[in-house]
């Protein structure tokens, strides 16, 4: 495990988003995680972030009344287009008040239900044994506690319930450079620490979570970061968002570093994006 160089607490977490909420819906939309590009693929991101959805959770068992709950739901996009598709009953938490106002805002799907809120995973109040299936999309990174957010699913899952889960990974050994340009990351996208598939595979099978399967999809989601580097110079030639950037960029320096840090760490091949499956034991 690579730690931040400075505590990141979940208030730190929910504050960087609350803060950022305009930012990132201007850029991005109510998604906010990576998409699937294949060559020849257009570069809408509401089809690459769906073509995400659709892999994590094709191996879900999602029919007409299975509960699944959204780890790191942010604006409760994904939720919505899982009841909406499979007639679920989905539960999301978010540690964002922004972005938790902003899902409820949403209009309830035509099939199955959506209840979002705010609160930390870490501390959730779900009864255990309430879920047949978990998603968390990019939540784990934010994570203060990677052990307890595995124990986390294997309380709340029924036996033989299965999660699905994308996130970031690192290289287990980087260089001297290369864990200071993950710590830079850190710092710049409130990133308490970043595990390598091996730490997460040890703390699944600690929290009696059984690995079903594991892919690398780093070369799939590489075209999100220049599409939000794009995107965002294009927002930043909007006076009204080019004056909120500087008043960000001047309170919180570090968060000009973060696209920047982000491409390269993926470029050098320290950062991967992986996603994987497991299954609560019986």
């Amino acid at each position: 495990m690579l730690r931040a160089p400075v505590q990141v607490t979940p208030d730190n977490v929910g504050d960087h988003y609350d803060r950022l909420d305009e930012f990132y819906r201007s850029i991005w939309g109510r998604t906010l995680h990576h998409g699937l590009w294949s060559p020849g693929d257009s570069p809408s991101v509401e089809l690459g972030t769906n073509r995400l959805l659709n892999l994590l959770v094709a191996s879900l068992p999602l029919t007409p009344g299975i509960r699944l709950v959204d780890i790191g739901c942010g604006y409760g996009a994904d939720a919505h287009r899982i009841a909406e598709l499979t007639g679920a009953s989905v539960s999301g938490i978010t540690i964002s008040r922004a972005q938790a106002t902003k899902a409820r805002e949403t209009p309830p799907p035509s099939q199955g239900q959506v209840s979002i809120e705010q609160g930390d995973w870490l501390k959730n109040t779900y009864p255990a044994k309430n879920f047949d299936c978990a998603i968390a999309m990019e939540s784990l990174s934010h994570m203060q506690d990677k052990k307890g957010f595995f124990l986390e699913i294997h309380r709340v899952l029924v036996p033989g319930g299965k999660a699905a889960i994308a996130c970031w990974t690192i290289d287990p050994e980087p260089s001297g450079a290369e864990r200071i340009l993950l710590r830079l990351l850190c710092l710049s996208g409130s990133l308490p620490s970043l595990g390598s598939m091996s730490d997460y595979r040890t703390f699944a099978h600690a929290a009696d979570l059984s690995p079903l399967e594991s892919r690398d999809l780093t070369a799939l989601v590489a075209p999100t970061w220049s599409l939000i580097a794009r995107k965002t110079l294009r927002i930043l030639m909007q006076p009204r968002f080019l004056a909120s950037a500087l008043r960000l960029g001047w309170r919180y320096p570090l968060l000009s570093l973060a696209i920047p840090a982000m491409t390269l760490a993926f470029r050098t091949g320290v950062l991967r994006y992986s996603a994987f499956w497991v299954e609560s034991k019986r």
